[in-house]
């Protein structure tokens, strides 16, 4: 099991040229750890976890904005404190998107990340986690569905129009109307997090993280047109830093009733988002606990939340209420969201030797 665990390691270090990160709006944000916060990573009790989420923005539209996430990571060795329950973490993250009528979104994404769980005290209930991500993005748009000023002045559709051209990689290829930025967008988080759980089940967590603190450059290639006169890239933009800060609070108030307070406050330049949600569990058996609650998302959506916990199993479920402008148009009600995740654990099976009877005569 050690040697899977450095193997798999090893893979997801030789991956990170190739993966990437790009900013995720979840509002099931607790089902999502790694995009929450890189200190997430391996921050569970359990050989492996994994999981996946869904969100599809403005349902109703013909065309919408959706996302997809894939995670996987695990607690991979223990820390250099051997009398203390220090661990390290390590995880991969891979997700993407599409926007709109031209599906503007990403080729490629996704991060890996590692992070390690120091211990506050003896019997290891307390930690406070450091953890670093690294990643990359390439972009795609579907030129063939945008209008340029030479398609409306010259009545033109040609995919090898000077205007389609600008985008690069594919431009002369009808068959694959997907343009892909040529450069990848390379991205660096950190993060750190304090988390204390108990016995009964009992947590309390809180964090901040940072996302693309080296201020990474996106966009698409323009050719000729890439450079303006005083030598600045035309299309290129630098994607500012995202601050986050998260908590979350459980407690039982009786042996089978639980709440579940938390709260989500990130900013993106001069954009601040605040999502605070509490949620109330009950238990149906020792296997079954359902879980149901509301959230806001402060000046922008309602949010109803329900889901199921299953031994190591966790599903859940959201729907968000537009309370804008855009609650109204075209039958517009908000977006969903479904995710899943599952603990996995493998022990070893205890070797007990034999024990002989000898009666005393």
């Amino acid at each position: 099991m050690r040697i899977f665990y450095r193997l798999s390691f090893l893979f997801l270090l030789c991956t990170a040229a190739r993966l990437g990160a790009q900013d995720i709006h979840f509002s099931q944000y607790n089902m999502s750890p790694l995009t929450l916060n890189p200190a997430q990573t391996g921050a569970f009790f359990g050989t492996a976890r994994i999981g996946g989420i869904f969100r599809d923005q403005w349902l109703f539209l013909p065309r919408d904005y959706s996302t997809r996430s894939f995670f996987v990571d695990a607690p991979v060795i223990k820390g250099f404190r051997k009398k203390r329950n220090d661990w390290v973490g390590a995880g991969f993250l891979f997700y993407g998107d599409r926007a709109g009528t031209s599906r503007l979104g990403s080729a490629v994404q996704g991060a890996i990340s590692g992070s390690y769980h120091f211990a506050l005290d003896k019997k290891g209930t307390q930690h406070l986690t450091l953890g670093l991500s690294m990643g990359g993005s390439k972009y795609t748009v579907r030129a063939d569905s945008l209008r340029f000023e030479e398609d409306i002045l010259n009545n033109s559709g040609q995919l090898t129009s000077s205007d389609r051209q600008r985008f690069g990689q594919g431009s002369t290829n009808p068959k694959d109307p997907y343009y892909q930025s040529p450069v990848t967008s390379r991205s660096y988080s950190v993060g750190l997090m304090y988390r204390s759980k108990n016995k009964n089940g009992e947590l309390v967590e809180f964090g901040v993280s940072a996302t693309h603190i080296n201020g990474p450059e996106y966009g698409f290639s323009l050719g000729n047109r890439d450079t303006t006169d005083t030598g600045k890239k035309a299309n290129k933009v630098k994607r500012p830093a995202r601050l986050v800060a998260h908590g979350l609070v459980t407690r039982n108030l009786t042996e089978k009733i639980s709440i579940s307070p938390s709260i989500l406050i990130q900013s993106t330049a001069s954009f601040v988002e605040i999502v605070p949600q509490v949620m109330g569990g009950y238990k149906w058996d020792k296997d079954t606990k359902f879980n149901a609650g509301l959230g806001y998302r402060v000046g922008d959506a309602a949010i109803i939340l329900a889901g199921v916990d299953y031994k190591d199993f966790r599903f859940g479920a959201s729907w968000d209420m537009r309370l804008g402008q855009l609650s109204s148009d075209r039958g517009i009600k908000g977006g969903f969201e479904l995710a899943a995740n599952y603990i996995i654990k493998i022990y070893k099976q205890p070797n007990v030797s034999p024990a002989l009877l000898c009666p005393r005569l």
